[in-house]
């Protein structure tokens, strides 16, 4: 290994060896100074200045004449904290993260018109113009929720990507039932609801030609450590947090990190089958399969009963006598 003040002159930071240095010392919880300086070839100063570094960064160590012993993380969607002991082979290998942005979803899609590889993602502390479906924004306050948005370059053909909002929100579902166990159900295609209020929000953007994917964004808004009153007015009746529900605060950066193995799993299955392997799942997580239902698809507007969803995504709607497959659409429950 490079010794210290080498890494600074061939153009690598102090931030890189901090990095380092911090995931050495939190995978062994207590270090011998001396051993750090021997395993990382600084000298005393160095190592004081790398060890400063990382208290900047809002990590917490003691700090004693012979060991360094690591005490707590900040609570923020950083890549050295995200990409701590994350363990994918591909979602989140490269993590791009921001104090403040527009939106995730714009960044990941100007990086893949780049080049930037599969599976990169881009976190946000907060958005100033988070966006949901049919045009809605998305209430991104900071430090508060999970905003990420996914690059995915799918082998399947572009009749096959609406079924990505609903595998992405099967592993939400997944992600969140050992938080709150029993209560988290799927509002087809792309809301995650606990108690009938929304937690979680799905936004796929693709990009294609004929007959190819060039790329697809998948962009997730989770509701973590709001309180109830932090909600504006005209969503508080309809939107919930998880700390709202179980009345405690949530690690934002574990729970990205459940979601970004759980995400990368269904993703790798979907490309090979579809939804075959997800369907008990998700008829498990429906909220609205055996109700009666509307479904505004651009002007048209139909009503039915929701009695399954298919291996596309689809979801079959029974209506006059036949099944209905909806690929699209905004849908309400009608009172029974």
């Amino acid at each position: 290994m490079k010794k210290f003040r080498d890494i600074v002159r061939s153009g690598e930071k102090l931030q890189d060896i901090a990095d380092h240095l911090l995931a050495y010392i939190r995978d062994r919880k207590t270090v011998a100074r001396e051993r750090l300086q021997r395993r990382f070839k600084l000298d005393a100063d160095e190592l004081a200045a790398a060890l400063r570094e990382i208290g900047n960064w809002g990590y917490r160590l003691k700090l004693s004449a012979k060991d360094v012993t690591f005490v707590d993380a900040p609570d923020l969607l950083t890549a050295t904290e995200v990409g701590y002991q994350l363990k994918t082979r591909l979602i989140g290998r490269h993590i791009h993260s921001y104090r403040l942005v527009k939106s995730t979803n714009d960044l990941v899609s100007q990086m893949a018109e780049s080049g930037a590889p599969e599976g990169s993602i881009v976190t946000a502390e907060q958005q100033s113009q988070g966006r949901g479906r049919l045009g809605r924004t998305w209430f991104s306050p900071e430090s508060t929720g999970i905003y990420v948005s996914i690059l995915l370059r799918p082998h399947i053909k572009p009749e096959q990507a609406p079924g990505l909002s609903i595998m992405t929100s099967l592993a939400l579902a997944d992600t969140l039932d050992p938080v709150a166990p029993g209560e988290v159900q799927i509002k087809w295609p792309n809301d995650i609801l606990i108690g009938g209020k929304k937690v979680c929000g799905v936004l796929t953007e693709l990009s294609a030609e004929r007959h190819r994917i060039l790329h697809v964004v998948v962009g997730v808004g989770i509701n973590v450590n709001q309180r109830a009153a932090d909600f504006p007015a005209d969503i508080k009746r309809t939107a919930t947090s998880l700390r709202v529900v179980t009345k405690k605060k949530l690690n934002r950066a574990e729970l990205l990190k459940s979601f970004l193995r759980n995400f990368e799993r269904e993703y790798l299955d979907y490309q090979k089958y579809g939804l075959k392997k997800s369907q008990r799942r998700l008829r498990k997580y429906s909220s609205m399969l055996g109700k009666s239902v509307r479904i505004l698809s651009g002007e048209n507007v139909i009503e039915g009963v929701a009695v399954d969803i298919d291996t596309s995504g689809a979801l079959i709607l029974y209506h006059g006598g036949k099944r209905i497959p909806i690929s699209a659409g905004e849908v309400s429950i009608l009172k029974q």
